[in-house]
């Protein structure tokens, strides 16, 4: 049994490590050869894990949604406001972010269609959840009564897809974290009460000097 724990332990530092090899270089670049260099294994080695590219792309990215939703539903059950806890998740995606290649984006559309329909038939449940994050935030006085949540929450997604576009509206010195920071501040706000507002302000403090917009 501890056998197995270590194992499984090794597989999950290995997709850990791999995942901002991905993210900086997009799907379609990330060799092989690069991703071994990088862990400073042989080719051969990482054939032997992965028996295939794309093998190791499903990997990867089934072992971060995983991370990522562990770390949305440890947050939740750590913070009882639901603006705080948005706020950590808020950081969290932030810094994914920093480390991602806009690539990344078109890639997945382009060379991993069933991943997107995947994503595309679960976004209603998805929707959902956030509704019931949205309803507790009214109840306790954070976000304002007199807001369309359905709309609001589906204008963000639409939003958030524009990053596959950013090329053809965005100098190169706009960031993909930079873009991120502003949509979602923007929501936040938009639906944040005065106490909310508050709040928001405090939580996002510290963050102040990297979400300053620089000319």
């Amino acid at each position: 049994m501890q056998h197995t724990d270590s194992k499984d332990k090794d597989s999950q530092e290995l997709l850990r490590r791999i995942v901002p090899i991905i993210m900086e270089n997009g799907l379609k670049a990330t060799t092989m050869d690069s991703v071994a260099t990088r862990l400073g294994m042989s080719k051969r080695t990482l054939y032997e894990i992965f028996h295939s590219k794309s093998e190791m792309i499903k990997a990867v990215l089934d072992a971060n949604e995983r991370q990522a939703q562990e770390f949305i539903s440890e947050v939740f059950s750590r913070y009882d406001n639901v603006l705080e806890a948005l706020v950590e998740v808020f950081k969290y995606n932030r810094d994914l972010m920093g480390r991602m290649s806009v690539s990344f984006f078109h890639d997945m559309d382009r060379l991993y269609k069933d991943r997107r329909a995947d994503y595309e038939h679960s976004r209603e449940g998805r929707y959902e959840k956030m509704m019931e994050i949205f309803r507790r935030g009214v109840r306790q006085g954070v976000f304002r009564p007199d807001v369309d949540y359905s709309v609001q929450i589906r204008m963000m997604s639409i939003q958030m897809e524009g990053f596959k576009r950013m090329e053809e509206f965005f100098p190169s010195d706009i960031t993909l974290q930079r873009v991120y920071d502003t949509i979602t501040l923007a929501f936040l706000r938009s639906i944040a009460s005065p106490k909310g507002m508050g709040m928001l302000d405090k939580l996002t403090g510290a963050l102040q000097g990297e979400l300053k917009v620089t000319d």
